[in-house]
């Protein structure tokens, strides 16, 4: 098998968020293209065994966040994991699986496809040499690494003793956030996200939640458009105001994108093309537009006027 690289600590493309965690790795194997540090990245993990409420919330986050351009961590995994790769494939995004095998075994072969697709729409990582096969301790290396490449964490589904805690401990030692789905109290798969939420993590309904908390982390400025170009003015793209001054000081672009919108849903086919602004241009504002509760977004892709 030749169809990889072998990157180190000493080499660029090494990840940023690996060299700041305690004990990162000498170096991994990667097969793809892994995204850059200043590209806000989730990981999305939950049970094995789910039910179809925690399919439906994996899949819908999954697809929502990549579909604005978040980066979707995950292992690979059956069950959510799994979930989580194939929406942020299905949404034109990018994914990466980090694997408890060497880089030549697809664990578990049940996702073969995957395994086959992801280094198309992102990379497949691990530390571990080529032939390894994954037991107990292989795991626990993985999921630090889940946590360590990203920049927040959502714990979809989990039981009592879910294996998904000994990822949500990595991502607090590392200093990550963690966000859990409320679940049914009811439900033994929903006990450990509930309890998490009681002990402090962020509750998590809609990938705003998500959005709101990485646009809070500094190395993500550029990306949510907090700094613009040098030709630009220094100044964030929707400024921290009451929303009666917000709505006069919108940049061009994004006063533009508002006016193409009313209380009638509007498509955003019909935006980019009344606009004339690219797509990612017009996804970036009405993320924005969105997350300031200036419009509301429609199945479909279409948008209304709050």
């Amino acid at each position: 098998m030749t169809d990889y690289n072998y990157v180190t600590q000493g080499d660029r493309s090494f990840p940023q968020r690996l060299r700041d965690i305690f004990d990162p790795p000498k170096g991994i194997y990667v097969r793809g293209q892994l995204p850059g540090h200043d590209t806000p990245a989730v990981a999305i993990v939950g049970a094995r065994d789910n039910t179809i409420y925690g399919r439906r919330v994996a899949h819908q986050l999954a697809k929502d966040l990549a579909g604005v351009g978040i980066v979707i961590i995950s292992g690979m995994a059956r069950g959510l994991d799994a979930h989580a790769h194939k929406a942020a494939i299905d949404a034109g995004g990018t994914t990466v699986a980090v694997l408890p095998s060497g880089i030549d075994i697809c664990y578990p072969t049940e996702n073969m496809q995957l395994y086959k697709q992801i280094p198309h729409h992102g990379a497949l990582l691990t530390e571990l040499p080529l032939g390894d096969r994954p037991n107990i301790g292989t795991f626990h290396q993985r999921n630090r690494l889940i946590s360590g490449l990203a920049d927040a964490i959502i714990v979809v589904e989990a039981e009592e003793r879910s294996g998904t805690f000994i990822t949500v401990r990595h991502a607090l030692e590392q200093g990550k956030e963690v966000l859990a789905v409320p679940g049914d109290i009811f439900s033994r798969k929903s006990y450990g996200t509930n309890q998490l939420i009681k002990e402090g993590a962020t509750p998590i309904t809609t990938y705003l939640d998500a959005i709101i908390t990485l646009k809070s982390q500094k190395h993500l400025e550029n990306f949510f458009g907090h700094k613009r170009h040098e030709n630009q003015e220094k100044t964030p793209l929707l400024e921290s105001a009451p929303e009666s001054v917000t709505k006069k000081t919108l940049a061009t672009d994004v006063s533009l994108v508002y006016s193409c919108i009313n209380h009638e849903p509007t498509s955003m086919d019909y935006i980019i093309h009344t606009t004339g602004l690219a797509f990612g241009d017009v996804s970036r504002i009405l993320l924005e537009l969105e997350i300031s509760q200036m419009v509301k977004k429609l199945p479909g892709s279409r948008y209304t006027k709050i």
